[in-house]
C-alpha cells in the first residue's frame, strides 16, 4: 500500500457537497384550514409527528422541521386541504439559520430581516 492511501474506500472523507446531497429531505407544509374539516387524519398519521390539532380539530404545523417531504398527508387528505414542497438544501439552510438566531433573539424586532 502507497503511504496515504487507505485499504478501506468507506474511510474516505466525504465532502460537504456530498454530505449536502445525502441529507435528510426536508418539507414545508402548508394547511389550508377553511378547506379542512377536521377528519385528523394527517394528524394521526404523520410518521414524523409535524401537525397537531388546534382547538377547532384542524390540523396546524407543528414541528415544521420534522418534516421529510414524505407526501403523506396531502396525498391522504380528503379534502385537498395540505400541500407539501419538499425544500432545497439551501432553504433549510437559511431556515435553520433563521430558527438559531430567533434562539437567541437576534432577530430584528417585527421580523425585518
Amino acid at each position: 500500500m502507497v503511504e496515504g492511501e487507505t485499504a478501506d474506500p468507506s474511510a474516505v472523507a466525504v465532502s460537504e457537497g456530498e454530505k449536502k446531497k445525502k441529507a435528510r429531505p426536508r418539507g414545508q407544509v402548508t394547511v389550508f384550514g377553511t378547506w379542512c374539516k377536521g377528519c385528523g387524519i394527517c394528524i394521526e398519521f404523520c410518521p414524523q409527528g409535524v401537525l397537531k390539532a388546534n382547538g377547532q380539530g384542524r390540523p396546524v404545523v407543528a414541528r415544521p422541521e420534522a418534516c421529510t417531504a414524505c407526501h403523506w398527508c396531502d396525498s391522504h387528505c380528503p379534502d385537498m386541504a395540505i400541500v407539501v414542497r419538499r425544500l432545497e438544501p439551501d432553504e433549510v439552510e437559511e431556515l435553520e439559520e433563521l430558527a438559531r438566531l430567533a434562539e437567541e433573539g437576534a432577530l430584528p424586532a417585527g421580523g425585518d430581516l
